[in-house]
């Protein structure tokens, strides 16, 4: 009689917790003012569309390899800290086909390279593979879905390189994949064949990716959507007390019940002094009450990525201090976006920023001179626009050497490649007064200034410093270049000081 009473216990407790939860989620359902959105994927699919965007992209490629081979694995390049498997970026971008172990090739069919046209080689699976990861496609379904002209052993990749180099053709690889860059180097070597045959297309590539066609701004639109519900989640939940990865929880299962596959990057979330690591990782703090919590953080769509960064108050309302460094970055990043146009020179945002960052800390007191080179330099730390697509940091020419990247952070003169309709960036300025900021200053900067000037610049902004101390504040938005001007594609996530207060206030 004990253990059936026992038994009917348990399940009363059972049912009383699952009850709990329940009770739980829609009141922050309700929180967030909306219902749970339903998942929507159906964009993802492998049709017509779709296919036509790759084949034009594979068109594109062959015109600049004459009679030569493209051949590329889908298997490099893949960062297992994004939670999924991914394929290769330039992969993905020429074939859409998104399962691991699979080489292409591409051809023009009166090259004589055979095959001829567009290929894909797939490894067999073994029976075990089977039994741990399923079954591939079978060739009909691949032929209709992602239309390649032919299907090939995975082997049989080799045998179509050496083929090539015996024809003198040039054999285009990306080197960012040294394994395979290495393996058509030995074939060559084999030969004894030109080693100037092999050639690198990720130069090409990473030009053609940098302007954006209507399928990519699609799908970055998603992203950056799925990534603004995560945020928005954040804000009807965020409260002192609450851990750094709890906060990273309900980002990240909010994107994937959205139909997001994984982060774009691992996320960052930082509260309290955290905020000041640009790239802080760990997220395992527990948040007080008074703190600030960013968080620069992802969903990838598609294979395409968004990055956005919010600067919330734990408790949902900002001190004077805070809401000081808060709103000076909108400025400068309002002002950043006024120049993101069509022939603006892509450092020209950055620019605007950075003088609207040294004219407001010196009225703060935290700059003497507003046209003090290390000054300036110990507020700009980065370049605060990057192209966005498939990776976080797409490729493409910002048209300024790495070398002189640095001297141009802080001067005065815009320069760089013009912006163009289709392009994607960021626009991320900042402010991170680390506590030991000022003891920094002699190592970083003691070479440019005169002597003694380090020493008479902490003398005049530390009081004021200190009071700043440990605030952090980065505001990213992701922008469309547009034919007259642009879009901000994520300027439905909350960024007014006002609007973040009170949608955490009204939890």
């Amino acid at each position: 009689m004990n253990n059936q009473l026992n038994i009917r216990m348990k399940r009363f407790n059972i049912c009383l917790l699952a009850l709990v939860f329940i009770a739980s989620f829609n009141s922050g359902c309700q929180r967030q003012g909306s219902t749970v959105r339903q998942p929507d994927t159906s964009d993802l699919i492998m049709d017509e569309e779709a296919r036509e965007v790759f084949s034009l992209r594979r068109e594109t490629i062959l015109e600049t390899i004459d009679d030569g081979l493209l051949i590329m694995r889908s298997d490099y390049g893949f960062n297992g800290g994004r939670h999924g498997y991914r394929v290769a970026s330039n992969f993905w971008y020429l074939t859409g086909y998104g399962l691991p172990g699979a080489i292409m090739s591409l051809s023009d069919k009166e090259s004589g390279i055979s095959p001829a046209g567009y290929a894909l080689y797939l490894r067999q699976r073994s029976i075990r593979d089977v039994i741990y990861s399923g079954n591939l496609p079978d060739p009909v379904e691949i032929a209709s879905t992602w239309s390649p002209d032919a299907i090939l052993d995975y082997n049989e990749a080799d045998r179509v390189i050496t083929d090539a180099v015996r024809a003198g053709r040039s054999v285009f690889v990306d080197f960012s994949d040294n394994v395979f860059r290495d393996r058509v180097q030995d074939i060559i070597a084999a030969e004894k064949a030109d080693r100037g045959l092999l050639r690198d297309i990720n130069p090409t590539l990473s030009t053609m990716r940098v302007n954006k066609d209507e399928y990519e701004v699609r799908m970055l639109q998603r992203a950056i959507d799925i990534t603004g519900w995560g945020i928005e989640a954040v804000m009807a939940e965020c409260a002192p007390g609450m851990y750094e990865f709890e906060i990273e929880a309900i980002l990240e299962y909010t994107w994937r019940r959205s139909g997001s596959s994984m982060p774009g990057f691992g996320s960052i979330v930082g509260s309290g002094d955290n905020a000041v690591t640009l790239h802080y990782s760990a997220n395992n703090r527990k948040m007080e009450d008074g703190d600030l919590l960013l968080m620069d953080v992802a969903a990838e769509y598609g294979y395409y990525t968004a990055d956005i960064t919010r600067t919330i108050p734990v408790n949902g309302r900002f001190t004077k201090e805070q809401k000081d460094i808060y709103s000076l970055v909108l400025r400068a990043q309002k002002a950043a976006i006024e120049e993101m146009k069509p022939g603006a020179p892509m450092t020209a945002a950055h620019r605007a920023a950075t003088n609207v960052i040294i004219d407001g800390l010196h009225d703060l007191g935290l700059v003497t001179d507003p046209n003090c080179q290390w000054q300036r330099k110990f507020y700009t730390i980065y370049h605060i626009c990057h192209f966005l697509g498939l990776n976080a940091h797409d490729p493409g020419s910002q048209g300024i050497p790495e070398s002189m990247m640095s001297t141009y952070l802080v001067a005065d003169t815009a320069v760089g490649r013009p912006l163009e309709e289709g392009m994607v960036l960021t626009v991320e300025p900042g402010i991170y007064l680390r506590a030991n900021g000022l003891d920094q200053l002699e190592m970083l900067y003691g070479s440019e200034a005169e002597e003694g000037e380090i020493a008479d610049f902490i003398e005049k902004v530390r009081p004021v410093y200190e009071r700043y101390s440990n605030i952090g504040v980065r505001i990213e938005d992701d922008v469309l270049i547009t034919g007259s001007g642009n879009v901000v594609m994520s300027a439905s996530i909350p960024k007014e000081p006002d609007e973040i207060e009170k949608r955490m206030q009204s939890r």
